[in-house]
């Protein structure tokens, strides 16, 4: 009796074990530093500095990436969809291979995405994100602040 619960246990466990491995793995967050900018896809953020905040809002910094581009048009318009769902607008996209660059801008704030496909190793490739407050054009003489 003993031997065929132990059986039942040890199957049972077998057969959940893969859903608790799935879970238990850590998940990139989907946002960069608790604001509205959205991640890279399938990237791991490995380094920011430079942080500005404004008011709970992040407005200034560098942030890279690295992971995996194979087809850039694909990761080009992953990000695109992922900015414009959290309210960003395209104002640039200039992608060819191994390198591109993307601009969105929601209100004063900026964010030039540059991706850079590692040719010799696809797994090392790089996003940069370079968040920043727009520049004041000469004709405006509203002053802008940090």
């Amino acid at each position: 009796m003993i031997r065929s619960s132990f059986s039942i246990i040890v199957a049972a466990l077998a057969l959940l074990s893969p859903a608790f491995i799935g879970t238990a793995c850590s998940t990139q967050p989907d946002v960069v530093l608790a604001s509205d900018i959205p991640t890279v896809p399938d990237m791991e953020q490995r380094l920011g500095y430079d942080i500005k905040r404004r008011q709970g809002e992040l407005v200034g910094g560098r942030f890279i990436f690295v992971g995996s581009i194979l087809e850039m048009e694909e990761v080009v318009d992953s990000i695109d969809s992922r900015f414009t769902g959290f309210g960003w607008s395209t104002q640039r996209s200039t992608w060819l291979f191994p390198r591109s660059e993307l601009v969105f801008a929601k209100g004063d704030r900026r964010v030039l995405v540059i991706l850079d496909a590692d040719q010799l190793e696809p797994t090392m490739s790089r996003a940069v994100y370079q968040v920043s407050l727009a520049k004041r054009d000469e004709d405006d003489s509203s002053p802008t602040s940090d």
